[in-house]
C-alpha cells in the first residue's frame, strides 16, 4: 500500500494488570498496523475496570486523544478490542472536531482491511465483503448512516430519516444474501474437487496455526514451491495447495496452506471464512505450526484450538510442529522437553525451517500418521 498512515493505538487495562503485559498485547496490534501500511505514533493505555459506556476510553482520555490527533496529524485511531458501534461513533464524532476525515476502527475493522489488501481470488473477496457487511451492519441500523458518510466510501448522509434507514437495512440484507449465494457456488465447485480427490484415493494435509508462525515457509519447503513469505500478518489469505511425495508409502498427497488464525475473532468473522478453511475441514491430517519462541505460545495454541472446535475439526489427526527452535538459544533443551511432555498426544515435532533441523523427522511422522 502506497499510503503511509499515521496511527494511534488504544488499549484498556484492568487496574491490577501491569503496563508491560498490556504492551505485549499491543505488540500484535502494532504488527497488524505494520501489515496494513501504517506506523503507530503513540499508544494510549488506560487503567479501567471496564470500558466507558459512551466513548470506550472516557472523557479525560478523549481530550488527550483530540490533542494528539490534532498535533500529530493522525489519520487512524485503532482500538485493540471489539467495540460497541455506539461507543465507536461517539468517539469518532468527538474526533471530527479536530480532524474531519479521521478514521476510528476497532480490531476487527483493521483485520478486515488487511484481508481486503491481500485477497486475490473471487472467493476470498466475497468472504471479505460478507464479513465486512456482517460487522458493519449494526452501525448502519443504529447510526442512521452518518458514520459511513464520514468514514469514506460509505452509505448515507447526515439527517437520514427512519424510512431511509429501513431501506438501507433491507438493501444491506439483500446484498449479503446475494453475496452468500455467489460464494456458495464457488464453495460447491471446490467440494466437488475434494470429492474427486478422495475417490481417487488421494490423502490430504492442511497446514494450520496462528498467523506468522511459519506456515507458508513450511509449505514452500515441503512442496518446493516459492509462495511469497513476508514478516507480516495475514499474507496468506487465498488457499493454496501443492503436492508432496511420501517415499515409504510410494504415493503423493496434497498439502494446503491456509489463512493464519488470530485472537478475538467474532464468530461472524469465522463463519465468513469457513470456505477458506474447507481444505482443513476435509483434510486427513492437520499440521499445527507453532512459533516455539513466542512469549504467548500457550495462549496462541489455545486460540487455534478454540477455532478448530468452532469448525468442529478439533478431533482430527494433528501433528504439532514447533518451528523456529534455532532461536531458543540456551533454553532450547528445557523448552523442547516441556513442550514434548505437554503435547505428547499430538506427536510434537521440533524444526527450524531456516536451518532444516527436524524436517526429515517431520516427514517420517507425517508418513506414519497418514498410514495409520
Amino acid at each position: 500500500m502506497k499510503n503511509f498512515h499515521r496511527v494511534v493505538l488504544i488499549d484498556l487495562a484492568k487496574p491490577h494488570h501491569h503496563v508491560a503485559d498490556v504492551e505485549k498485547d499491543l505488540a500484535e496490534l502494532q504488527s497488524l498496523v505494520k501489515t496494513y501500511g501504517g506506523t503507530d505514533v503513540i499508544r494510549i493505555i488506560q487503567h479501567r475496570t471496564k470500558p466507558d459506556k459512551a466513548t470506550f476510553i472516557g472523557s479525560g482520555k478523549v481530550k488527550e486523544l483530540q490533542y494528539i490527533v490534532s498535533k500529530e496529524r493522525i489519520s487512524h485511531v485503532i482500538i485493540n478490542s471489539i467495540v460497541n458501534h455506539t461507543q465507536l461513533f461517539n468517539l469518532l464524532e468527538l474526533l471530527w472536531k479536530v480532524n474531519p476525515v479521521i478514521a476510528v476502527w476497532d480490531r476487527v475493522d483493521l483485520i478486515l482491511h488487511i484481508f481486503e489488501k491481500h485477497a486475490r481470488t473471487a472467493e476470498a473477496k466475497l468472504q471479505i465483503e460478507i464479513a465486512r457487511m456482517n460487522h458493519m451492519g449494526p452501525r448502519i441500523y443504529g447510526l442512521g448512516g452518518s458514520y459511513f458518510s464520514r468514514q469514506g466510501g460509505g452509505i448515507g448522509t447526515r439527517g437520514v430519516g427512519q424510512t431511509n434507514i429501513e431501506l438501507m437495512k433491507r438493501h444491506w440484507k439483500s446484498q449479503i444474501k446475494r453475496k452468500k449465494e455467489a460464494l456458495a457456488k464457488l464453495v460447491q465447485n471446490r467440494l466437488q474437487q475434494l470429492e474427486r480427490r478422495r475417490k481417487n484415493g488421494m490423502k490430504s494435509i492442511s497446514i494450520i496455526g496462528y498467523t506468522n508462525a511459519g506456515k507458508t515457509s513450511l509449505f514452500n519447503l515441503l512442496t518446493k514451491k516459492r509462495k511469497i513469505v513476508e514478516d507480516a500478518l495475514f499474507v496468506t489469505l487465498d488457499n493454496v495447495s501443492g503436492k508432496i511425495h511420501l517415499p515409504s508409502l510410494n504415493f503423493s498427497t496434497t498439502i494446503s496452506d491456509t489463512i493464519g488464525f488470530v485472537r478475538d475473532l467474532p464468530n461472524t468473522l469465522i463463519d465468513s471464512f469457513k470456505s477458506t478453511l474447507i481444505e482443513s475441514v476435509h483434510a486427513d491430517l492437520l499440521l499445527h505450526v507453532v512459533d516455539a519462541g513466542d512469549q504467548k505460545i500457550f495462549e496462541k495454541i489455545g486460540v487455534v484450538e478454540d477455532i478448530l472446535r468452532e469448525l468442529d475439526i478439533d478431533l482430527k489427526k494433528q501433528i504439532f510442529v514447533f518451528n523456529k527452535i534455532d532461536k531458543l538459544n540456551g533454553v532450547k533443551t528445557q523448552a523442547v522437553s516441556q513442550l514434548q511432555s505437554k503435547y505428547e498426544g499430538y506427536h510434537p515435532q521440533f524444526i527450524s525451517i531456516h536451518s532444516g533441523e527436524g524436517i526429515d523427522s517431520l516427514r517420517q511422522i507425517v508418513e506414519k500418521t497418514l498410514h495409520t
